[in-house]
């Protein structure tokens, strides 16, 4: 009896203890975030309300696991943000069931977007290296980019970017993941935007799948500079995206580039699926921000389209739109490009295995 009675007490101490580290590692205010994450590696935060102006900075310590809880909301301030700042090598971000990051965008809305009205902040900026999981976030109304990806070598899964409202309410420039990585894994994720679904704006080993974008902007990349800067020969290199949706969006598959010098190459986008398209299924323009303009330097090699299929709705869709200069688009092989619209493509460039 003396004996069940120890093994008792000493449960009941273990147990206290337990408890008592995991609520020492709760973060339920905005004060205590930085002692938390300076001392813990196992932690919880749970229907926290961060200060407007403020950003929510995880700077997580090696092997750490972050989990959300309840509903995080952003409180209002007119600034540039980011809102949340996470970064951290070989750590696992989760979203517990039910859990919503609210930003709260429909209170910075006017259709306008990042270029006028009222300052509007980002949303989320990732930073990971060495292997490590964002999984099963979801992201409520961004005020515009929602999410920034940094780093190598990390995946993000099971996300749900959530901007629906801003159809009706002037969201703008809500672009999905905006990244600028290397070997970094997007899958299984979900985007309701207004802008693009995904835009890449540099990096290598790249990859996206089974991913459903809707009312966006597309698969896309954004590359190159705003003005004649030659000196910064970026390459972009090795990017698949493969069994993804997009559905009634401006665009389906959208590569631009703007000034400057680089390449874009080793680039494959298979099985993608359209629906609903409402100007160009398929829109590669070198003019960017200078329409017409065919002479840029900005080089697309080994461009690969397989099995690109879908609908598009409107008078003057066109299923394929290629602007783009003959002497430094190469390479192109395309098969089996199946989509159905009112309007004709056109091409500057003509890919092997398709027909314009």
């Amino acid at each position: 009896m003396i004996e069940l009675k120890i093994k008792i007490l000493v449960f009941s101490i273990f147990f206290m203890l337990v408890t008592s580290d995991e609520n020492n590692c709760r973060i339920t205010e905005f004060p205590q975030v930085s002692t938390i994450v300076e001392k813990c590696t196992d932690i919880i935060i749970s229907n926290l309300t961060v200060p407007a102006g403020e950003t929510l900075r995880l700077d997580l310590q090696k092997g750490s696991k972050l989990t959300f809880e309840g509903i995080t909301v952003f409180e209002v301030a007119y600034w540039q943000g980011y809102l949340l700042h996470i970064t951290g090598d070989q750590v696992l971000v989760q979203g517990a069931p039910g859990s919503i990051l609210n930003a709260q965008g429909e209170k910075y809305w006017d259709g306008q977007g990042g270029d006028g009205g009222v300052t509007k902040p980002r949303f989320l900026h990732v930073v990971a290296t060495g292997g490590s999981i964002f999984k099963n976030l979801y992201l409520l109304n961004c005020p515009r980019f929602c999410v920034g990806v940094g780093g190598s070598d990390f995946t993000i899964t099971g996300w749900t970017i959530d901007v629906v409202a801003g159809n009706t309410r002037g969201g703008l420039n809500t672009d999905g993941f905006g990244i600028g990585g290397n070997n970094i894994l997007i899958e299984n994720s979900v985007v309701m935007n207004q802008d693009d679904c995904v835009v890449i704006h540099s990096g290598s080993g790249l990859f996206f799948k089974n991913l459903q974008c809707y009312g966006s902007h597309g698969l896309s990349f954004s590359v190159g500079s705003s003005t004649n800067d030659n000196t910064k020969n970026s390459v972009i290199s090795n990017i698949t995206f493969s069994d993804c949706l997009v559905a009634n969006g401006l665009y389906g598959i959208h590569i631009k580039t703007k000034k400057g010098v680089g390449t874009i190459e080793d680039v494959t986008y298979q099985n993608i699926a359209l629906i609903g398209i409402q100007e160009d299924g398929i829109y590669i323009n070198q003019d960017y921000g200078d329409i017409g303009n065919v002479s840029r330097q900005f080089e697309i090699t080994r461009l690969n389209m397989l099995n690109i299929y879908g609908s598009l709705q409107g008078q003057f869709t066109r299923p394929v739109h290629i602007v783009c200069n003959e002497n430094k688009c190469s390479n192109w092989n395309w098969t089996n490009i199946n989509l159905i619209g009112s309007g004709k493509s056109f091409c500057s460039f003509i890919p092997s295995g398709f027909s314009c």
